[in-house]
């Protein structure tokens, strides 16, 4: 009997340590495989094939920086694209050689055994070049778009320069420590645009790099000359929004930001007969809404029961805006001699942003 309790304990005893060992975790999930390492600029890129277990979680990447400390770096199972992850082990300082230790972890915690590969990061005083290599510039409303790709994490910048449509020398300097994109404006015409990178911690910069875009141009962006451009009376009375020209390439665009329920200007009254019936102009809105027009005789004001209400819709790029306002301006007599005017309601409701350009009747 004595033996066979001694027997009973050792077997429970085996249990016990396996039980203990599974909690741990330790080898209780397939390692990664195909597991390869590639230098990049500041950094490491690494890939490699996830357990096809339907319990693998992530990846924890363990390494040592450039300055000895541990870094550890999830890197999730949904980030795999068909079975394969890859990974940009970025901060390096130098171009020593690093080893990188690949665990794989389940939803329940257990852990794969480690698969350790080396690798070295590329010099960072390359960035520069790297970045530039990717700059694009494409056409864009009444200008040009440079876009720009950044991998490395390293701290670039870009100067970039050109002439406006008005003969002035622009030169603008863009963060590009990530990939992202700038905006340019003001240009009319096919535009040279002149790109310089350097890297921001030793200034080196790179030499400069050209290119040719025509921006895209809506007929109706286009300042023409005989037309007479309605503006607003930003000196009068006008009521619950809030008004800005930020373009300082046309003096006849507003940005309006309506902040009560009954959002209302003047226009300066006209200065030569109507062109027109036709009312013109470009916008966008944040929202559909309701463009009333009082009509108002010179030296009047507005009076309920002579106005018109037109819903325009929401629209997040530049459109244009054409409605005939012939029947109504019969209707109420307003005939558009200098002297007369209309008051322009924004809608019905606050927090609506409404930009409009080149207001005009034809």
């Amino acid at each position: 009997m004595k033996h066979l309790k001694i027997i009973i304990m050792a077997v429970l005893s085996i249990f016990t340590f396996a039980a203990c060992n599974d909690d741990n975790g330790e080898g209780s999930m397939s390692p990664v495989t195909n597991v390869t390492a590639t230098p990049f600029i500041g950094s490491v890129k690494l890939s490699w094939t996830i357990p096809s277990d339907s319990n693998y979680y992530y990846t924890l990447i363990t390494y040592n920086n450039s300055d000895g400390q541990v870094v550890h770096k999830k890197v999730g199972r949904y980030d795999a694209k068909q079975g394969v992850t890859t990974a940009t082990v970025g901060g390096f300082k130098d171009t020593n050689a690093h080893d990188f230790v690949l665990t794989a972890f389940s939803f329940s915690g257990a852990s794969s055994s480690g698969v350790k590969v080396t690798g070295k990061s590329e010099d960072i005083s390359t960035a520069k070049d790297y970045v530039l290599s990717t700059v694009k510039v494409d056409p864009d409303n009444g200008g040009a778009k440079v876009k720009w790709t950044n991998e490395s994490g390293i701290d670039v910048k870009l100067i970039i320069s050109y002439k406006d449509m008005k003969d002035a020398d622009i030169c603008d300097t863009a963060e590009a420590q990530k990939s992202d994109s700038v905006v340019l404006t003001g240009m009319q015409n096919t535009t040279d645009v002149t790109v310089i990178a350097f890297n921001v911690k030793d200034g080196v910069k790179t030499s400069p790099k050209s290119y040719s875009v025509t921006p895209i141009m809506n007929p109706d962006d286009i300042i023409k000359s005989g037309v007479e451009y309605l503006t607003l009376n930003t000196g009068g009375w006008q009521n619950q929004f809030n008004l800005s020209q930020d373009n300082p390439y046309n003096q006849y665009e507003y940005t309006i930001v309506t902040t009560g329920g009954d959002p209302f200007i003047y226009i300066n009254p006209l200065k030569s007969p109507r062109a027109g019936t036709v009312l013109k102009f470009r916008y966008k809105a944040s929202q559909d809404w309701v463009l009333e027009l009082f009509w108002v005789d010179a030296g009047g004001g507005a009076a309920g029961g002579r106005s018109t209400r037109v819903l325009i819709p929401a629209s997040s790029s530049w459109t244009t805006f054409t409605h005939d306002y012939g029947p109504e301006m019969n209707k109420y007599n307003w005939h558009g001699n200098p002297g007369d005017f209309f008051r322009m309601d924004w809608g019905d409701n606050g927090g609506v942003t409404i930009n409009m350009r080149n207001i005009h009747l034809e």
